[in-house]
């Protein structure tokens, strides 16, 4: 197992060496191809400048304009503030000569306006007008960048310009030989198409790595950089050209809509790659909240204007970054060997980072320009994440098949010992069959027995001990369910309240034996008149019966329960040598139930059409429908 290992750390390191050297050798191959890209023909060293605060100056008046109004720039870039401003710059080329058709370039695509005129002793000899506030198609040169070709005149030329941007108003402006720029722009195709095919080849397969494996960190590597090309080639003005060369609005907004995506992809992928979560809940969900962060401000970036986005932009990318390499750190610490090398290439990305400042201040020099050199820093690192992610990856499996080997080694295990046990049981197990067999007989005799008792139990209990009939309780679950039927059904349901009238005086009277055989008497002529299974009878409390009738309209429950009526009024009573007549008064009930009436309204009509019928002076039944 430690050789494995052993090998395994060998071989990672020899992959980050090797990845290493050919970063490398790009970095030396790209300075080589690029070597002429910062050197143009004619330096333009007599840069003026003047701020037009309220947009109302035109070109005639900055004709007339004195020296003294316009102030000298003392780099060869004009680069102020950001602001909303419109900036005049004013500036004396040379004209056609022995170098053939000149051309000027403003190196920056993200100017809204441009206005540019060529001037000749006061006289105007032509303007172009451009900015990626119109569309690409109306541009003088169709080149991401803003290209003019110069007039084709001798001598001095004054050159004017005026430029609007809501973002950035940095001023590159470089003069060219049009055959050294067409030899330039080949030279910068190639670099490009190499950066957009390399990254699209990277993007692609780890989209297909995800697809095979189903990790996720594949997929957010894949999207890292789909959103890295997309951020580069907009920086470079390729997507305006290509992909939406109409789409003004979108234009303006795109870079920052990228760069977000992008930081937030960056951020989701530091957390999963380096499995934050293991080790700290709370940093992992800082970083998820800062990832968050980024896509609220994807979307509010087209609602806010662009200086302020910026400035917020700029403060969480410092954060973020400032997070994501603490956290490399610190989990390098606990041990973490991907973090390790995580770590490192973040390190190389600021190491790139500070050559491009250095180069700003004129400290160092290189031969790339800014936006060449974010370019090359983004593919390092975009190589060193694909090599660290495959790592991560294989790490993870190694990890997944050294843990299946000893689960297998301990199922293995448990195996023999499961079949030693079986064995042990085999013979128990016959012994214990003829037994369970013969315990298995009994005790279904048993159950039998008691299901049986069971039964008798349940029907006792729902049985009134005095009459033989149902009781109040078999009264509310038959009530229920024929509710429940007559609503299923749409049936009419009768519900019959009887009461024997005066039945107090014959317990006073003749005693309380008497009164019972009233209410058996009673009772019995109640059951005999029913003939359907369906209808049942129940003792509801004391003297008082229930009687339910489904599917019975209130004409047919009145005359079955007159009939009654008549009946137990001609019945005499006899016990010893005393004998009693008792009549009885009966209140109906009868609807369709529905499904939002009260349950309980059928039996309380019947009951009111029982107290009606007492009222109305007993020994008669009276019914009604529920309205």
């Amino acid at each position: 197992m430690s050789t494995s290992i052993l090998g395994t750390k060998l071989s990672v390191n020899g992959s980050i060496i090797l990845a290493g050297f050919c970063c490398l050798l790009m970095f030396i191959t790209a300075n080589a191809l690029m070597s002429n890209n910062g050197k143009k023909e004619v330096r333009i060293d007599n840069l003026h400048y003047l701020v037009d605060s309220a947009h109302d100056i035109d070109i005639s008046q900055a004709l007339n304009f004195e020296t003294k109004d316009w102030q000298t720039n003392v780099t060869d870039i004009y680069s102020p503030a950001m602001s909303d401003d419109i900036h005049w710059l004013k500036f004396t080329i040379q004209g056609r000569e022995a170098l053939g058709p000149k051309l000027l370039e403003i190196d920056n695509p993200f100017l809204n306006r441009v206005n540019v005129w060529f001037v000749q002793k006061n006289k105007i000899l032509s303007h172009l007008s451009t900015g990626d506030e119109q569309p690409f198609s109306e541009r003088p040169i169709l080149h991401e960048n803003f290209v003019f070709s110069v007039p084709a005149t001798t001598g001095t030329i004054d050159v004017y310009v005026s430029a609007y941007s809501t973002g950035s108003i940095r001023l590159p402006i470089y003069l060219w030989p049009e055959k050294m720029y067409l030899s330039y722009e080949t030279k910068s195709a190639i670099t490009m198409g190499v950066f957009i095919g390399l990254m699209l080849a990277m993007g692609i397969c780890s989209l297909f790595c995800f697809v095979a494996t189903k990790a996720l960190p594949f997929l957010i590597y894949s999207g890292y950089v789909g959103s890295l090309v997309l951020t580069i080639t907009t920086l470079f003005g390729l997507t305006f050209r290509y992909l939406w060369p109409e789409s003004t609005l979108f234009q303006q907004d795109s870079l920052a809509l990228f760069a977000s995506c992008l930081l937030c992809l960056s951020t989701i992928f530091c957390d999963q790659l380096l499995k934050v979560k293991v080790y700290s809940a709370q940093l992992s969900k800082l970083l998820r909240v800062i990832a968050t962060i980024f896509i609220i401000g994807a979307g509010v970036s087209f609602f806010i204007p662009l200086p302020l986005f910026i400035d917020a932009f700029l403060s969480m990318t410092l954060v973020s970054g400032l997070v994501v390499f603490l956290t490399g750190i610190w989990l390098w610490k606990k041990g973490s060997t991907v973090a390790h090398y995580y770590t490192l290439t973040w390190a190389m990305l600021y190491l790139l980072g500070l050559a491009v400042v250095l180069d700003n201040l004129n400290i160092v020099s290189f031969s790339l320009s800014p936006t060449h050199f974010l370019m090359l820093g983004a593919t390092i690192e975009t190589i060193f994440l694909a090599l660290i992610l495959i790592i991560s990856h294989n790490k993870q499996k190694q990890a997944e098949l050294i843990e299946q080997t000893e689960l297998l080694d301990i199922e293995r295990q448990t195996r023999n010992t499961e079949k030693e046990v079986l064995e042990q049981q085999k013979t128990a197990t016959e012994e214990l069959e003829y037994k369970v067999q013969e315990r298995t007989l009994e005790l279904e005799i048993t159950l039998r027995e008691l299901s049986e008792k069971n039964q008798e139990l349940e029907k006792k209990n729902t049985l009134d001990s005095l009459t033989g009939i149902r009781n109040r309780s078999y009264f509310d679950k038959k009530y229920q369910a024929e509710l429940r039927r007559s609503k299923r059904e749409q049936t009419q349901l009768s519900i019959v309240m009887l009461d024997i009238d005066h039945f107090k005086s014959v317990n006073d009277i003749h005693g309380h034996l008497m009164g019972d055989e009233c209410i058996k008497v009673v009772a019995n002529i109640l059951k005999q008149s029913l003939k359907r299974l369906s209808d049942d009878v129940c003792r509801y409390g004391g003297e008082e019966f229930a009687m339910i009738l489904p599917s019975t309209d209130l004409e047919g429950a009145l005359a079955l329960v007159e009939k009654i009526r008549i009946e137990i009024s001609n019945t005499e009573i006899v016990l010893n040598e005393a004998s009693v007549k008792v009549t009885i008064s009966a209140g109906i009930g009868t609807a369709t139930a529905e499904v939002t009436m009260n349950e309980k309204s059928i039996l309380a009509l019947a009951d009111q059409q029982l107290y009606k019928a007492k009222n109305a002076g007993r020994n008669q039944t009276i019914g009604s429908y529920l309205s």
